[in-house]
């Protein structure tokens, strides 16, 4: 997969997109996918060198920039699309891209400097969200703040969240740079209630929990002062997900527990856990560190997309896998706090005992058959979720 493939995926994912696996054309790759607005994949995703195009079979395609407005497609349905050069790709590195993908971690996207500079001075307002903020008690489940903040009460934006993403500057490096945020809306009845700051750089990119103010120094290490030794990283898709893992897992949690120090990489999408793989390995940090996917169990309708994501992250980087063995369909770490929101308790040493239960890939792809196709099929059996439209800092 080219890093533009993995980009437009990353990029339609982080904003609720459920997309399914592709089916190689002589176009290029196809994929069907869901948007969210509806209960069947309406939408299909045509990627082809540099250029991407969405077509909607059921209402039009709301994608903000980059993405443009495209022509018709033979049946009348609205298109939309997005270039390689929209992202900030560079050409050549597609057009004479290898066969099969490399080994090493791809070099990072150059930063949008608009979306940076408005994101840093929103991030400067140093507007501390209360521990009651709809999106901490969501569901009925609380979750630590980890560091989040508010945009101003004169910005436009006035109380939703700011989790800003980051990315190494170099690939295989321990200094990150920011490259963009997520905005959680304060009105979290809103579907979604979560979208990606236009501008901003996903692709193996990562909300790093607990958020640190040296994160956004230059030359900011990830290591010094974050990561102890002998720690544990889980890595997550979404930063509520994350949140939920360090509310269980931060040395106050559980008193009188020996916890494991734990840190978190929200890496917002399950298209982007295998770029946040690739650097774990590359760094080096998953020779020195254990690493758990901590993984959305995603089911047939969704194509397994989270499972099948988070064991092909753990096999790139020699990590272990957290999925929880039930038939609720993106059933995560905070849903097991929801699911015990009546004592707090209770609810964090049931996300401990979900971390520490992370079993081998190989394991996994064991005791999940459904999710890697290992299961013979009969004639009629059948084939087998962090989003939304991009927030731009000037909307």
């Amino acid at each position: 997969m080219s890093a533009f493939e993995q980009s437009v995926l990353s990029d339609l994912e982080s904003r609720g997109w459920t997309i399914s696996k592709p089916r190689q054309g002589r176009e290029g790759a196809m994929y069907r996918a869901s948007d969210g607005a509806g209960s069947t994949d309406a939408q299909t995703i045509l990627i082809k060198d540099s250029i991407a195009v969405v077509t909607s079979h059921r209402g039009g395609v709301d994608l903000p920039a980059p993405w443009r407005a495209g022509r018709e497609a033979k049946d009348g349905s609205p298109t939309a699309f997005v270039t390689a050069r929209d992202l900030g790709i560079d050409l050549a590195s597609i057009r004479h891209a290898p066969s099969r993908p490399p080994a090493t971690t791809p070099a990072m996207e150059p930063i949008d400097q608009a979306c940076v500079s408005g994101i840093r001075t929103a991030w400067n307002a140093k507007v501390f969200p209360r521990d009651d903020h709809p999106q901490f008690v969501k569901g009925g489940a609380w979750v630590h703040p980890a560091g989040l903040r508010e945009f101003a009460p004169s910005h436009r934006h006035a109380g939703d969240l700011i989790a800003p993403l980051f990315h190494p500057t170099a690939p295989g490096g321990l200094t990150v740079e920011l490259c963009g945020a997520q905005q959680l809306l304060w009105d979290t009845s809103a579907k979604p209630d979560k979208y990606i700051v236009s501008g901003s750089r996903s692709a193996g990119a990562f909300v790093p929990l607990p958020l640190r103010e040296s994160f956004f120094e230059p030359g900011a290490s990830l290591v010094k002062g974050w990561i102890a030794p002998g720690a544990r990283i889980v890595v997550t898709e979404g930063v509520r997900t994350g949140q939920a893992v360090r509310t269980a897992t931060a040395g106050w949690s559980a008193p009188g527990v020996q916890e494991k120090d734990t840190v978190v990489l929200a890496a917002l999408s399950a298209h982007n856990l295998p770029a946040v793989a690739r650097w774990l390995k590359s760094s080096g940090l998953s020779d020195s560190h254990e690493v758990v996917f901590a993984a959305d169990n995603d089911l047939g309708k969704s194509d397994f997309i989270g499972i099948r994501k988070a064991v092909e992250a753990a096999q790139l980087c020699g990590g272990k896998v957290a999925l929880v063995d039930n038939d609720k369909p993106g059933f995560d770490a905070h849903d097991l706090l929801k699911a015990r929101s009546h004592d707090l308790r209770a609810g964090m040493a049931a996300v401990r005992d979900f971390i520490a239960s992370a079993r081998s890939p190989e394991q996994v792809r064991a005791d999940r058959t459904e999710a890697f196709d290992l299961r013979p099929k009969t004639q009629n059996q059948d084939r087998g979720k962090e989003g939304g439209v991009a927030a731009g800092l000037s909307r």
